[in-house]
């Protein structure tokens, strides 16, 4: 059997486990990237439906990595951000709540970026990392830790042997419960349907979140006369929903919109996913650790999981590369902690953030409707909470790892 040795294996080649290959790989360390995918499948157009919003810290650390001038060509700014709710897909109430740059003095409070134009960035730069290979098409089938180091069996036969395994694979994800991490899990009973539609009004850099009974609705706006949209909803609805033809799709769209884009068109195919929270009770053990959506499903409705990813990133690289030049052990228990503890209250905090939010704005009890209403305008009126809010939406609050302040490690 072929062995190799590495300092770190990385399960899972999406966004997450790729940018903190690339990190660690330009700072010496030997990395192997293990994914199930085909190559081709990761720039697929048809499957490559998301856009993120990225939040000033994520865009600082991908200027750090020589990242963010690539992708900025087909960033598009959010300069604004509209928030309202309504009592039914055609009927929305008169509470608003309105953010604009001019509150973060900043040019803008989000970057729009579809998924593929950032892979691609990313993957060229690894593909030039020699420091980096990646596994496509590759399976673990077996993995064995101890306290010294780790193997992993491949099922091409290939064994890995590192000094830490970290998992970036998703939820639910094999080799975090064969490492007996346990989840606090709830259903939602919601899925988002997401897409690209193009439309004839500009949107003039504006986002906008309606507040349905069902779900939260998300337009957030891409380069040209084009948004992306994330429909949440109950899975009943959006069974039915996702079924309809394009032209009966569009028109519910539309009219959940009030026609704020005018005429709409889809640009690419639609997508559903399941809606669900689940955050580790646990984020490593000897030699293993995990980050991601493998450590903390959130609800979409606040558009912040990738960038709650890239902060786990942030974080670990700098736990790592700190403690490599130290001479420590990466993969000890004792280097690892450090980094839990860094990200534990964070990333509760987002995950009741975005619990929360979704319960209490997006329902059909007339109580709720009310308070929310009177939250909405109490906000819209104050000054400082927007000024808070948007603070912590930049993903520069608390005790921020260095990439994410555009620093070098």
């Amino acid at each position: 059997m072929k062995q190799k040795k590495n300092n770190v294996v990385i399960i899972g080649g999406g966004i997450i486990g790729s940018l903190l290959a690339l990190i660690l790989g330009l700072n010496g360390f030997k990395v192997s990237i293990i994914d199930r995918q085909k190559k081709e499948n990761f720039f697929s157009k048809s499957k490559s439906v998301k856009s993120y919003a990225l939040n000033e810290g994520s865009c600082r650390l991908l200027s750090v990595l020589d990242l963010w001038d690539i992708v900025k060509k087909n960033s598009q700014p959010i300069t604004k951000i509209l928030l309202q709710q309504g009592s039914s897909i055609s009927s929305i109430q008169p509470f608003e709540l309105k953010f604009s740059a001019d509150q973060k003095k900043s040019d803008h409070i989000f970057n729009m970026i579809e998924e593929i134009y950032l892979k691609k960035a990313i993957f060229e730069k690894i593909d030039k990392c020699s420091n980096i290979e990646f596994l496509y098409s590759s399976k673990v089938i077996e993995q064995k830790i101890d306290n010294f180091s780790s193997k992993l069996l491949l099922e091409n036969g290939k064994i890995i042997s590192s000094d830490l395994v970290v998992v970036s694979d998703g939820y639910p994800s094999s080799l975090a419960k064969e490492a007996k991490i346990k989840y606090f899990y709830h259903n939602y009973n919601q899925s988002s349907i997401v897409g690209i539609f193009k439309h004839k009004i500009p949107h003039e850099s504006e986002a906008i979140q309606i507040f349905l009974p069902s779900g939260p609705l998300a337009i957030l706006p891409l380069p040209g006369n084009r948004s992306s949209f994330v429909w949440t909803m109950k899975n009943n609805d959006a069974n039915r929903i996702f079924k309809l033809s394009d032209l009966l799709f569009l028109k519910e769209l539309n009219t959940a919109l009030q026609n704020r884009r005018g005429k709409i068109e889809f640009e690419s195919k639609i997508n559903m996913f399941p809606i669900s929270l689940a955050f580790s009770k646990r984020l490593v053990k000897e030699k293993f650790v995990i980050i991601g959506d493998t450590a903390h499903k959130i609800h979409p409705i606040a558009g912040q999981g990738l960038n709650l990813g890239i902060r786990d990133v942030a974080a670990l690289a700098e736990v790592l590369i700190l403690s490599r030049r130290l001479g420590e052990d990466i993969g000890s228990s004792l280097v690892l902690e450090k980094y839990s503890k860094w990200r534990n209250l964070d990333v509760l905090s987002v995950v009741f953030f975005t619990d929360f939010t979704n319960k209490f704005f997006s329902n059909e009890n007339y109580l709720k409707k009310f308070s929310s209403g009177i939250i909405f305008k109490l906000l819209n009126n104050s000054k400082t909470i927007k000024k808070y809010f948007m603070k912590e939406a930049s993903g520069l609050s608390g005790d921020v790892p260095k990439l994410l302040k555009g620093e070098n490690i």
